[in-house]
């Protein structure tokens, strides 16, 4: 015989992302996939300072115009 329970296991689901430079909330998950997640470190001499955590989120907009310039497209 096989006993079995239902286990509860909550978990954590994105309803929104705001964009870091335009400051637009974005819920639509279409939109949400196409952001830019930065998460570092900094590094030794780090110009954003050492071993310093930050992170960033930019909506696919603000990507383009902040560094479209400077994106490749691969192969």
């Amino acid at each position: 015989m096989i006993k079995t329970k239902i286990n509860h296991v909550q978990t954590q689901v994105v309803e929104s992302v705001i964009c870091d430079c335009c400051h637009k909330e974005y819920t639509d998950v279409m939109d949400i996939q196409e952001f830019l997640h930065i998460d570092e470190v900094g590094g030794y001499y780090s110009m954003i300072g050492d071993d310093v955590h930050y992170q960033c989120d930019l909506c696919s907009e603000c990507t383009k115009n902040l560094l479209g310039k400077y994106i490749r497209k691969c192969d």
